[in-house]
């Protein structure tokens, strides 16, 4: 492969991750909401037809997390991996490497906690 190719798959692998990364955090912020909602319905006395409705909401929230966290990590670990196999292709000082770079710190702080 060519250096351009090798830059060009570089950025759609970063994009990728950064995109399934913010899904993630999408899908958290959402199931945070859900649960306030549920707290505020149940705390407000509502009826339980209302507060079971929302319970099934923030159960679907709920259960996007794991499979988007999977798909994170997969496309983590691909970009790494590709970033070990291309490394001699793949310019030091490219703004594309500078990216992945920074998304892969991100992503594993994010997997550290």
């Amino acid at each position: 492969m060519s250096q351009a190719e090798v830059i060009k798959v570089l950025k759609v692998k970063t994009a990728g991750v950064k995109r399934t990364q913010k899904e993630l955090f999408m899908y958290e912020k959402d199931r945070d909401k859900e649960q306030g909602r549920v707290d505020r319905l149940k705390a407000d006395g509502a009826d339980s037809h209302d507060i079971k409705h929302a319970e099934n909401v923030l159960a679907e929230a709920a259960m996007m997390i794991p499979e988007t966290r999977q798909r994170l990590a997969t496309a983590f670990s691909d970009l790494q991996s590709y970033m070990a196999d291309n490394a001699t292709d793949i310019p030091a000082e490219s703004e594309e490497l500078a990216a992945a770079k920074e998304i892969i710190a991100a992503v594993e702080s994010l997997f550290k906690t």
